[in-house]
């Protein structure tokens, strides 16, 4: 049975007021919980009836709630199948990434370190003086040695107006990206350069995934899970072959 952690979970009694279809309704309800406006993506069904899942994009990601059908009752929080040890919340957001990541695909600009041989690849969203990003990169050829192939994507933990945003430029607009790269997260100073760069689109994709909520290094696999944290390479071969054995 796979582990799974309770959240906590917050319970609010709503009105129903009149609207024109029921995702105007459930906009009208998360709205009115939140004190804020907020879009809708998505209305699910759930294994407990009478009860929906609510997909909110808004700026800072997808939100996940639980409303009754009739409007009384929301729930925020994790929601758990305890015979099957699965946290539907959670696949859901794996969901959703998968989908995220796999939209971008195409325009997803990346700095790339694979293997000869690539068996799995994950994308690793980044930070130039984040103490584990660092650990990681020191252990590149490793991973690659295990046939993980690894694309780096930049996520400035200071925002777009900090230090770690003008490195992440500066590493973009070296003649050669992986070598600028190194040089960076071993601490050496890269020369200042301006060109057209990605790092704001790629910031604005780590927080559409999530990422700002458990900071950097975050890994995700092809499945979307998202990996928090720094894995040595053989952990995260692990990881990736306990879920190819899932699928």
């Amino acid at each position: 049975m796979k582990k799974v952690v309770l959240g906590t979970m917050m319970f609010a009694s709503l009105s129903v007021t009149a609207a024109t279809t029921p995702k105007a309704v459930y906009e009208q309800l998360i709205s009115q919980y939140a004190k804020q406006k907020v879009n809708v993506t998505q209305v699910n069904d759930t294994p407990f009836s009478g009860l929906k899942e609510v997909v909110v994009n808004g700026q800072f990601g997808n939100e996940i709630f639980y409303l009754s059908e009739d409007g009384s009752y929301l729930i925020e929080g994790q929601m758990l199948d305890m015979k099957a040890g699965v946290n539907l919340k959670q696949a859901t957001e794996k969901s959703l990434r998968k989908d995220l990541m796999a939209d971008h695909k195409g325009q997803l600009d990346s700095i790339d370190f694979f293997p000869d041989t690539m068996t799995d690849h994950v994308t690793v969203f980044t930070d130039i003086d984040c103490g584990y990003c660092r650990k990681l990169h020191q252990e590149v050829e490793q991973y690659n040695d295990l046939g993980i192939g690894i694309s780096y994507v930049f996520f400035p933990r200071g925002g777009l107006q900090s230090p770690a945003y003008d490195k992440a430029v500066n590493v973009w607009c070296s003649a050669d990206k992986k070598q600028a790269m190194t040089l960076a997260k071993a601490g050496g100073e890269i020369e200042p350069k301006m060109c057209k760069n990605p790092i704001t689109s790629q910031f604005n994709l780590a927080i559409q995934a999530g990422v700002h909520k458990v900071g950097t290094p975050s890994v995700v696999t092809a499945d979307g899970t998202l990996i928090r944290g720094y894995l040595p390479p053989t952990h995260l071969k692990q990881r990736l072959e306990a879920q190819k054995a899932d699928q």
